[in-house]
């Protein structure tokens, strides 16, 4: 049995192969991709800018509630990290 070489994840074996549409629309794709990417990364940059800010003198106190604060933020995290990984699970399908 042959092993798996240790070629970088990102090769594709057939790109000599096929011809320069199918190139051509795997380079497509691989843009589109990236830009997806970038799109995502730049709304939740907005969304986070955007959060209220934050008074540390409140927070210490108690009166704003850090622990639920804390349980939202910590939603809002997990919710990214779970849209990023459906993401890059659906391109690799």
């Amino acid at each position: 049995m042959t092993r798996l070489s240790l070629a970088p994840r990102s090769h594709d074996p057939y790109w000599d192969m096929d011809g320069k549409g199918a190139r051509r629309q795997r380079t497509k794709q691989r843009l589109v991709r990236y830009v997806t990417w970038v799109l995502i990364l730049v709304i939740f940059a907005l969304a986070a800018a955007n959060l209220p800010r934050i008074d540390p003198e409140y927070l210490v106190r108690g009166d704003g509630r850090p622990l639920m604060a804390g349980a939202l933020l910590t939603l809002l995290g997990a919710a990214a990290l779970l849209a990023l990984a459906r993401i890059r699970r659906s391109s690799h399908g």
